[in-house]
């Protein structure tokens, strides 16, 4: 039925089509597009970060055993890998055995990161991976001020690092997706139209935009390393609403004008802005 010249992953995802196509619940392939969370360990605390809110009992863990040599075996038949999560991939210290063996697979690769490692090993098994390759840079923040507000750690070195990523990776940007990521707060809301002009200078592809979660439970408060206390329910959208909406519509204006590509979650509606979260 799948020719046999084809790349295991190739083959997979075929069979899962065909199966999906013809009804089957028994299904012999397994996920095409797989995204793994290798851990929860990161080196950064963000304040909005679920896994890093004051009290959490959660403990610092690592898919590892047979669990993790049960997913390894997953990479082969996997088109595109994704390697997202609340953690940061790259402090991994099993980074290059897994890229190289995404390598091997023939699968894209899509990455999430703070971008706080950038050292010339990691340039050059990016820059050189010889597949396509996704890197999203959570930035959250277009000033000094706000990235420590929100991420604690020093702006201006990430940014350098992700422009380091831009330039290195610029003889294979026809296979490469760079990109930005934002999630909005009552904090940084401010930031989101200087954002598209700082992407457009670091000549990014893209950046996604995403409101911080409201669902029901997540109320903690955090001090933050710039001073203040950072507080998750006052910073939802909906305590910002008339600020939110006027926000995005700022930075639809200057995305266009400036031809970036932005993904931008909705406006609020006027039902929405008469809501109080519970």
């Amino acid at each position: 039925m799948f020719d046999s010249a084809l790349r295991l992953n190739q083959r997979n995802k075929y069979r899962a089509l065909w199966e999906f196509a013809h009804g089957i619940t028994a299904v012999k392939s397994t996920p095409p597009n797989l995204q793994i969370a290798r851990s929860n360990i990161c080196n950064f605390h963000c304040v909005y970060c679920i896994d890093h809110r004051v009290g959490n009992q959660i403990p610092r863990t690592k898919n590892a055993g047979k669990t993790w040599q049960k997913l390894l075996e997953l990479i082969p038949r996997s088109e595109v890998l994704a390697f997202h999560g609340v953690s940061e991939f790259m402090i991994d210290p099993e980074f290059f055995d897994i890229i190289r063996r995404c390598a091997e697979a023939g699968a894209a690769l899509s990455i999430n990161t703070n971008g706080s490692v950038c050292t010339p090993k990691y340039l050059d098994a990016l820059a050189d991976y010889p597949h396509y390759l996704s890197i999203n840079f959570s930035l959250d923040a277009a000033t000094p001020e706000t990235y420590l507000r929100i991420r604690g750690w020093d702006f201006w070195r990430i940014v350098r690092n992700i422009k380091t990523y831009v330039e290195r990776c610029e003889a294979r940007r026809g296979t490469t997706w760079l990109s930005l990521s934002f999630v909005i707060t009552k904090s940084n809301v401010q930031d989101m139209m200087p954002l598209v002009f700082l992407a457009k200078a670091l000549h990014v592809d893209s950046i996604k935009y995403y409101r911080l979660h409201e669902y029901e439970g997540l109320d903690w408060r955090v001090e933050t390393k710039a001073g203040g206390t950072f507080d998750y329910r006052e910073e939802c959208t909906r305590k910002f609403g008339q600020e939110y909406n006027r926000a995005i519509e700022r930075t639809r204006q200057a995305a266009e004008i400036l031809g970036v590509h932005i993904e931008l979650p909705a406006s609020l509606t006027e039902v929405e802005l008469q809501e109080e979260i519970r």
